[in-house]
């Protein structure tokens, strides 16, 4: 298993350091930090002046940089023996992104500062925006991760199981793990009239079918040695997901984004973006 992690010298950065101690050695470490220079590009600055200033600047940025580099690793478990350090000048987002695909890293690991649903349409997010871009699974730590006992994994259908199923069966997790299998019929408003008993039906047959689609990951996830067990939620997805972390005190959220990104994904919304909004524990989106 590959990873790479994002750090920038913030706490939320040193928390995504820290939560490595919860993961098997990896075959390669990467730390990545980008050095993100200011524009200089104004009329009242002449070329010479601002080839000055830039180096100067950069200079001081790589300084910081490599005191981060340093920091972070002092925090890495000691038996994390293949390590790798990327400095590089560039946007956050695009150096984290390039360094995955180069590393063919399974997973990135990064924080998250807690911005809002409406910030981070205005102003944009490093987090969410390596998450929308990433070329492997993503992990967004918002705060410590003290434990990992508990991993809540919702699934919608065959593909984020099938998804999920393959990023487990790298036994990524030092530590034993409980993986609960989560399923959730929305139950839509119908167009047509329904009576209860018609409603009822449909009710234990969605819950049935939901059930029937868990057994075979959760068989799955049995051969692959995990503790595992199996529950069915109904109501809005996002909000049946939240309440069932809480109510299993979960560790972690693990769950596929179906797909979806770019632009259309602020308009439209998702179930994961829902989650990774709203909960305080680490989110791992898989693909």
């Amino acid at each position: 298993m590959r990873i790479v992690v994002a750090v920038d010298g913030s706490p939320c950065s040193t928390s995504s350091v820290k939560a490595l101690a919860h993961f098997t050695p990896p075959e390669e470490l990467t730390l990545v930090h980008a050095l993100h220079l200011p524009d200089f590009n104004y009329p009242m600055i002449t070329p010479d002046l601002r080839a000055e200033a830039q180096e100067e600047i950069k200079a001081q940025l790589q300084k910081e940089g490599e005191s981060i580099l340093d920091e972070a690793q002092e925090h890495l478990p000691a038996n994390f023996p293949h390590l790798q350090r990327v400095h590089q000048i560039g946007h956050p987002v695009d150096v984290i992104v390039e360094t995955a695909r180069s590393a063919r890293s399974n997973l990135i690991i990064l924080g998250a500062r807690g911005l809002g649903p409406l910030k981070e349409l205005i102003l944009g997010s490093i987090s969410h925006r390596v998450l929308m871009h990433a070329p492997c699974s993503t992990m967004i730590v918002k705060a410590p991760l003290t434990q990992l006992r508990k991993i809540l994994l919702p699934i919608e259908g065959p593909e984020d199981a099938e998804t999920a199923l393959q990023f487990l069966a790298l036994q990524p997790f030092r530590q034993p793990v409980e993986v609960e299998v989560f399923a959730v019929w929305p139950q839509p408003q119908l167009s047509w009239p329904t009576t209860v008993g018609q409603s009822d039906l449909m009710e234990i047959q969605a819950m049935e079918e939901a059930r029937e689609r868990m057994k075979s990951v959760t068989d799955r996830l049995l051969q692959m040695k995990f503790l595992c067990q199996a529950n069915v939620g109904i109501g809005d997805p996002a909000y049946a997901i939240l309440e069932q972390a809480k109510a299993s005190q979960s560790d972690l959220i693990m769950m596929g984004t179906h797909g979806r990104g770019g632009f259309s994904r602020f308009l439209m919304g998702s179930v994961s973006h829902a989650v990774l909004h709203q909960t305080p524990c680490p989110v791992l989106i898989v693909r």
